[in-house]
């Protein structure tokens, strides 16, 4: 009696290899992140040891040390390699920096209590361009992105990002998001994964654009930010040249934000004539700005607000206050000071 035998079909296969594939991309991203993780988690006691070694010898004789044989820590993990940067006439003074050869294009950095910085703070840096370095840093760990130097980007560790910490950076804090923005360093610099374009315009004229979380665009000249089809979609729009060429006629979303900080030649704000949706919030530091109503009444030409949106500042007129809807105003963005070169 002769048995049947059966034999894979080529879809079979195409199916079982595909399911490997789908397989493969989510555990090996899972897999490097969690060898990284373990790597940078022995930098972490040689560090400390360090740190606490420094500063008390700095409480002993009245200033820090550069030679590792003057501190009392002995170090057995062949695979770290410290360099202590502390004399206090150096551009960057009293940092301890960590590296793992096991763990490429990663360093950490642990500021010392005199650090005219980041004072005792924890930092991972990663090179800039390696994608999984700043995985590391900013997912895996959850820092918070801060500066950019000798081709490293940083990242705080553990601690919450306040005024001071971004003022020493060089970058714009929000209270509301307690992070640090890049606009003080350099205008227009793009934060998230939205594409800004043109050097000095932040929009495109009578172009698109969209604007994702934490992109900050600084409006200061002619037409800004605005252009038809442009939007806002977590992003900020700081509206530094008042009128119609600036944030106006624009959709804000997710929560953004838009700022009028001037008036144009018809007497109106920078962010007038636009939509508010979804927790965004217009400030208006001048008249003119987050009304309801444009000032020639036009059919169409009102700013609008649903009913989780809302205006802060002086000059709201009409427009729905954020008092009123139980919203707290950002100080930062309510001081033309913190967006003067």
């Amino acid at each position: 009696m002769q048995k049947n035998k059966h034999a894979f079909t080529l879809v079979e296969l195409l199916v079982v290899v595909l399911i490997i594939g789908v397989l493969s991309a989510i555990a090996i991203p899972m897999y490097q992140g969690a060898v990284d993780k373990s790597h940078w988690s022995t930098m972490l006691p040689g560090a400390k040891a360090i740190k606490d070694a420094e500063e008390a010898i700095k409480m002993s004789n009245g200033e820090y040390t550069n030679t590792m044989a003057n501190l009392d820590v002995t170090m057995e993990n062949a695979d770290l390699t410290f360099s202590l940067i502390t004399p206090n006439n150096t551009s960057e003074p009293n940092v301890i920096r960590v590296t793992n050869s096991k763990l490429a294009n990663v360093r950490l950095a642990s500021y010392l209590d005199d650090n005219p910085k980041f004072a005792g703070q924890l930092h991972c840096e990663a090179a800039i361009g390696d994608e999984r370095a700043n995985r590391l840093c900013g997912k895996l760990l959850m820092g918070q992105e801060l500066t950019s130097q000798d081709g490293y980007t940083g990242y705080l560790l553990d601690q919450d990002i306040d005024k001071a910490t971004c003022d020493n950076a060089n970058r714009s804090w929000s209270t509301s998001k307690t992070k640090c923005y890049k606009d003080t360093a350099t205008k227009c610099d793009n934060l998230g994964s939205a594409a800004i374009v043109g050097t000095d315009l932040c929009g495109v004229k009578n172009g698109s654009g969209i604007f994702g979380d934490e992109t900050v665009c600084l409006a200061d000249m002619e037409w800004g930010c605005q252009g038809n089809g442009v939007s806002f979609t977590g992003g900020t729009c700081v509206g530094l040249v008042g009128g119609l060429h600036t944030c106006s006629n624009t959709t804000f979303t997710n929560g953004s934000i838009c700022v009028s900080n001037t008036r144009g030649q018809w007497g109106d704000g920078a962010c007038f004539q636009s939509q508010f949706t979804n927790g965004s919030i217009c400030y208006a530091n001048v008249s003119g700005a987050c009304g309801t109503h444009w000032q020639d009444g036009q059919s169409g030409k009102a700013t609008s607000y649903d009913e989780t949106s809302c205006c802060c500042g002086a000059y709201c007129g009409s427009a729905p206050s954020c008092e009123s809807r139980g919203k707290s105003c950002d100080p930062y963005y309510m001081d033309k000071n913190n967006f003067l070169d």
